[in-house]
């Protein structure tokens, strides 16, 4: 659970946001218990995630002098190690679920390489 809150200080989850490690996978879930799964949407753009939510006006609202509607968007940064290809969503019972399936990390050498022997300027013409 540390994990998913250490992130980064971009985008960190909301502090209503609960995390559990599951086995191969991160589960955020985030209280939208004034929304209906058509009022919720859920995008994700590489590891940023962001929900949005926006309660529509209904029929029986009309006429009516004053209807308080509420909106939201919150977005955070998963851990390097999710896979973003595999993110589900699941609405139930005012509670919306984000399963974040876990991949391994490859330690991988990266190649330094020489510094170029002359001056800054390549094409330069010898004094």
């Amino acid at each position: 659970m540390a994990v998913m809150r250490m992130v980064g200080t971009g985008h960190a989850l909301p502090s209503h946001a609960r995390v559990r490690e599951e086995e191969g996978r991160y589960v955020v879930e985030l209280d939208v218990s004034d929304f209906t799964e058509g009022e919720l949407e859920v995008e994700a753009i590489g590891p940023i995630v962001t929900v949005r939510g926006e309660q529509i006006e209904l029929d029986k609202d009309e006429g009516l002098a004053f209807r308080l509607r509420e909106r939201f968007e919150e977005s955070f940064r998963l851990p390097d190690d999710v896979d973003p290809d595999g993110l589900t969503a699941r609405h139930r019972h005012g509670l919306l679920e984000i399963h974040a399936p876990r991949r391994r990390l490859a330690r991988r050498e990266i190649r330094i390489e020489p510094a170029l022997p002359y001056a800054v300027n390549p094409d330069a013409a010898a004094c």
